[in-house]
């Protein structure tokens, strides 16, 4: 039986004993009052944890999910998933590193395939996510939507939205031995592209504002261009005179110290015999650095997706703690693995296939995930979409940021068909193997 470590990643850290006794602390509070816990300290980690209902659920301290951070935790629950699942003998990241002694073997090949298809999903992700976002800031536009402010809801900034991923293991989609759900609640709506946009937008009617104003005063062109001119002449001229007397001092301060300085010897100098330019610079200033020093955004930028990674990792390990060791870890037979994702059908993205036959029972199983999750959509069509034979165990993880107020959630209910939500397949494959 597989069991999830933190020191398995090397980009995670294992908790401490203070932070298990306060897991165990809380979990125990948690079960005899009936409530919610949290789990907060923002003196380690920019994210928290909370233990939510009968699914690992993560809380981001941020006010929204962005596309970034969401296809990043998509890809490391892929890599959580696969080796939990017994689909890779090592976690992803450590596969990776692993040097190959027989590239020609049977093994290496797979390994070559795995990984190969695997950094061809992380790419994928990103634009992915960036496809979703803008398709669900684009709900409500009937028409061919273009990206300009005027085709796009006013409260485009204002709401966020809820991505599911599916992976499913198995040969097919519909003969599945295994199904991991997981929610991005609170991802950000985007139409990406449109702040460029704008921005030329505002710079085209700077521009014409600027021409329209020295259109309007072309009555008086000639008084403030002569005056100008003048003392432009007028600065030129003093310039001249100042360079002409600066040189005049220095030709006079050379003679003079020639006459009372003995003659230089005849060796060359190494400033000169190496052809380097004179320097304009005074003695005592400072040289300019050869090369500017790197940019430090990245490092902001990285860190609290690193946090967020290390928090998942943290929570997948604690439920299968809580969960006698099992959680999501199975022995099954090194299978394929199929990425499915939930996107309205005006999304369009050239690796994702729409798979709307699949819709019923990705949707049924949505449903349980839901309940299971103490989240479920307030409409019949929802409620109707419930398996009546429950006997597959519910997986999967939720992912939302902190609780926000004024933020609109959208659920299932489409009005247009554009906005109908269906189910898309990754062209991709993805085939575990064992061995090594």
């Amino acid at each position: 039986m597989r069991v999830l470590s933190l020191s398995a990643d090397m980009a995670t850290a294992t908790p401490t004993t203070d932070e298990a006794k306060i897991s165990s602390s809380t979990h125990k509070e948690a079960e005899s009052t009936g409530s919610t816990t949290t789990l907060s300290n923002a003196s380690r980690s920019p994210c928290v944890m909370t233990a939510r209902s009968k699914i690992p659920t993560v809380v981001l301290d941020a006010d929204v999910v962005t596309d970034n951070m969401a296809a990043r935790l998509c890809v490391s629950l892929l890599g959580h998933v696969m080796f939990l699942k017994n689909q890779v003998p090592f976690p992803i990241m450590q596969l990776a590193r692993i040097p190959g002694d027989d590239n020609a073997s049977r093994a290496a090949k797979k390994r070559h395939e795995l990984l190969t298809s695997f950094d061809t999903l992380t790419s994928h992700m990103y634009t992915t996510f960036i496809a979703l976002s803008t398709a669900m800031a684009l709900r409500g536009t009937r028409d061919a939507p273009k990206l300009v402010p005027g085709n796009i809801p006013t409260n485009q900034g204002c709401r966020v939205s809820r991505a599911f991923l599916s992976l499913v293991l198995g040969p097919t989609i519909g003969a599945a031995k295994s199904r991991v759900i997981v929610c991005i609640d609170g991802l950000e709506e985007k139409v990406w592209g449109l702040l460029r946009d704008e921005k030329s937008c505002a710079a085209t009617a700077v521009n014409t504002r600027e021409d329209g104003e020295q259109e309007g005063h072309s009555e008086y062109p000639s008084e403030p261009e002569s005056e100008s001119e003048e003392e432009d002449e007028e600065e030129e001229e003093e310039d001249d005179e100042e360079s002409e007397q600066e040189e005049d001092g220095v030709s006079q301060s050379e003679d003079e110290s020639s006459n009372a300085s003995p003659p230089p010897s005849r060796s060359p100098s190494p400033s000169l015999s190496s052809g380097s330019p004179r320097s304009n610079a005074p003695p005592g200033a400072p040289l300019p650095p050869s090369h500017a020093p790197p940019p430090s955004y990245h490092v902001n930028e990285h860190d609290p997706l690193r946090a967020a990674e290390r928090l998942l990792a943290r929570t997948l390990a604690s439920a299968c703690a809580e969960d006698d060791g099992r959680g999501m870890a199975s022995e099954m037979a090194p299978t394929q693995t199929h990425i499915l994702l939930r996107a309205p059908r005006r999304f369009s993205h050239p690796s994702w296939t729409p798979r709307q036959n699949l819709c019923v029972s990705l949707d049924g199983y949505l449903a349980d995930f839901l309940e299971e999750s103490g989240e479920t959509f307030d409409s019949e069509k929802a409620a109707g979409k419930k398996r009546k034979n429950n006997t597959a165990k519910i997986e999967g993880v939720w992912i939302k940021p902190r609780v926000t107020e004024n933020r609109e959630v959208v659920g299932f209910e489409e009005p247009d068909e554009e906005d109908e939500m269906i189910w898309w397949s990754w062209d991709g494959k993805l085939v575990g193997f064992a061995d090594w």
